[in-house]
């Protein structure tokens, strides 16, 4: 049998220990061999090992007729004894202590305690076990391990072990205990620290499942798994903890618990006695409200219901208005459901997003955006710059001067941020608190152009992850609303966002205005009036002229839906719908379309015009510039159509100028 562990000590000197005086006169000898008493004086060699053979030395040692060792093995048969010396074999169960001799006058108990070399064999460990169980290690004269220490220091004692005999050694794993090599300490005069050959595994808890994989806060979550009885502590996302004594129920093979209220989706971290902590592989997904269309909008303030469309309504128990400081409670809704909220805007509310609380106490974007009437661009669902910097962020622009105030241009408010650099350098802001925008799916922003960026391209990064680059076409001279779909940030994690950098690539010495940044639901938001988006509204029909292709459903480029106008001229025709029952503007303010150059017209001017009252207008002219092979979105202060009637709309155009022939597409036309 192979041994896993051996000691062997090699001190044999041969050293007698003097019981009682150190020096025996030879009248006390004479008077003890006369009495007959029987005398212990010395016994030895220090560290003879089991099965060696030892001497007793001492006066009238022939009447003793048995040795009992400390623990009870007895030797009656002696190798030799006379008058003066026992000699014996040492028993393999002989342990340290005391030893005693048998004679007819009474038992003689040695001063001095006697111990041994023990050359400890052990042959086998246990390979696996679980915290708590226990384990066995079986060999020879392993009644001397006196401890036994586990990874990391965690030792147990001989009085702590389950059994302890010649051959066998029962032990508790500790609650505590990790895998790794066993340490042994044995007695004897040669006390030792000896390791083990293999590692002890100790067996950890495992998840196989979460049961639901999407929950509402507060419902029980059911962990399935092994060893999970071991689980002491379960932390959900942000370090929200619930201690074994709080869970629903917990057994070898299943925890459930209740979701506390504030959790947030993502994997879950199991905590053992041990500090060999679990993380499930699946990601807990928590249903939350979902804000998806918003109606009216805008709203005005004291006199419209708001009617909120979306998932988990119900769920939500306040909220909470722009402009407004005291939530709106869930007791004070006109109708709730799980696909509606329907609750009177106060006076004062104000255009922005709308936040919530859950009825458990959790809160968060809506999703959907309250547009009160007023001039400028609507608010967007989450803002990061418009006027100001938010959510405690700060100036990280680098190689350029920044004035985040500036009154020389802006596309919301009164002020934008310009920024001028002649060394290459990027508009930045940085250092904000972590911003949740994983509910919406668009990012948000307005460029403009200084002198010679007509065409340039600016890098647009989030959390300074230039892996996933994006860039847009500045337009020089003009204000230009940008809207990048979160599918095009893969590697971004929208519910941190921290920092966002414009940089324009390509040249060195540019200056550009930036404004209104922020987040809004995916796609492009809906108009306030519709003319034309996958279909015609009012009415209306296709009036183009000079028609090469005019396909109002195509398919090929798309920016709001699934289809775009798409218009081909080969000469100077436009595209146009008339006819429409009279369309009323005039309580909007902006004149709002997008459109896609096609090959050869990146620079070239769009005519836009607004009909009215059955005339074209064509001397309330107004221009936009066209970008090749990309979207823009373009709007148009309505103040700038000054002899079109806005109360009567019934046609609109766009025209390539300056080309014979030209094709275009036209996705989203109304006013907003």
């Amino acid at each position: 049998m192979k041994s896993i562990f051996r000691y062997i000590a090699h001190n044999l000197t041969l050293v007698f220990l003097l019981v009682g005086v150190a020096v025996f006169t030879s009248c006390e000898d004479e008077d003890a061999t006369s009495t007959g008493i029987v005398e212990l004086k010395s016994f030895g060699p220090v560290g003879v090992q089991h099965g060696e053979m030892i001497q007793f030395v001492g006066i009238n040692l022939d009447q003793v007729s048995a040795i009992v060792f400390a623990n009870g093995a007895t030797v009656s048969s002696f190798a030799s004894k006379t008058p003066s010396k026992i000699e014996l074999i040492v028993p393999n169960d002989a342990e340290a202590g005391h030893v005693t001799l048998k004679t007819p006058k009474g038992d003689v108990v040695s001063k001095t305690i006697i111990s041994f070399e023990v050359p400890v064999v052990i042959n086998s460990i246990t390979a696996e076990a679980k915290p708590g169980t226990n384990i066995t290690i079986t060999g020879e004269f392993l009644n001397w391990i006196e401890s036994v220490t586990f990874t990391s220091d965690l030792l147990v004692e001989q009085e702590d072990f389950v059994s302890q005999s010649q051959t066998e050694l029962v032990i508790t794993v500790p609650m505590e205990a990790q895998s790794g090599f066993l340490i042994f300490s044995s007695g004897g005069t040669e006390p030792m620290a000896f390791s083990s050959e293999e590692e002890l595994t100790v067996t950890l808890p495992a998840v196989t499942s979460l049961s639901p994989e999407a929950i509402r806060h507060t419902s029980n979550l059911t962990i399935a798994g092994t060893n999970l009885d071991l689980i002491t502590e379960i932390v959900f996302f942000d370090n929200i903890s619930v201690q074994a004594e709080d869970f629903v129920s917990q057994s070898e093979t299943e925890i459930v618990v209740s979701v506390p209220a504030t959790v947030e989706k993502g994997t879950i971290m199991l905590k053992q006695r041990s500090p060999i902590d679990i993380i499930t592989a699946q990601e807990l997904e928590i249903i939350l409200p979902v804000g998806t269309e918003i109606s009216p909008t805008p709203a005005i303030p004291g006199t419209d219901n708001v009617t909120i469309i979306g998932t988990d309504l119900d769920l939500v128990g306040a909220v909470k208005l722009p402009g407004i400081d005291d939530p709106i409670a869930s007791s004070s809704f006109v109708s709730q459901s799980a696909t509606q909220i329907v609750f009177s805007v106060p006076e004062g509310a104000a255009s922005g997003g709308i936040s919530y609380t859950t009825i458990h106490g959790y809160s968060n974007n809506l999703g959907v955006v309250l547009i009160i009437p007023s001039e400028g661009p609507r608010p967007l669902a989450i803002t990061m710059f418009d006027e100001t910097i938010e959510y405690g962020g700060g100036n990280w622009s680098w190689s350029g001067t920044s004035d985040i105030a500036s009154g020389e241009q802006f596309y919301s408010g009164n002020v934008s941020w310009k920024f001028v650099t002649t060394e290459g350098g990027g508009a930045s802001t940085g250092g904000m608190s972590g911003i949740n925008a994983s509910s919406l799916g668009s990012f948000v922003f307005s460029l403009y152009g200084g002198p010679g960026t007509n065409g340039a391209q600016v890098a647009v990064i989030l959390n300074d992850n230039w892996g996933n680059y994006n860039a847009v076409t500045l337009v020089e001279g003009q204000w230009t609303e940008y809207r990048l779909d979160f599918s095009l940030y893969p590697d971004i994690d929208f519910s941190n966002i921290t920092r966002w950098i414009f940089k324009v690539e390509g040249i060195t010495s540019s200056t550009i205005y930036v404004d209104r940044v922020g987040f809004d639901p995916a796609g492009p938001p809906p108009l306030a009036i519709s003319m034309y988006d996958e279909t015609v509204g009012f009415g209306g029909g296709d009036w183009s002229w000079n028609i090469g292709t005019s396909d109002n459903a195509s398919t090929e480029q798309a920016y709001s839906g699934d289809v775009s106008w798409k218009f081909v001229t080969p000469s100077d025709g436009g595209v146009s719908v008339g006819g429409m029952t009279g369309v009323d503007a005039s309580l909007k303010s902006f004149y709002v379309f997008s459109l896609y150059g096609g090959p050869g017209t990146d620079g070239a001017q769009v005519a836009c015009v607004l009909g009215s009252d059955g005339t074209d207008n064509w001397d309330s002219y107004n221009a936009v510039t066209l970008v090749e092979g990309q979207w823009t979105e373009y709007k148009i202060d309505l103040s700038n159509y000054g002899t079109v009637n806005l109360a009567n709309v019934n046609r609109w155009i766009f025209k390539v100028e300056g080309m014979t022939g030209s094709t275009i597409y036209v996705d989203r036309v109304g006013f907003d």
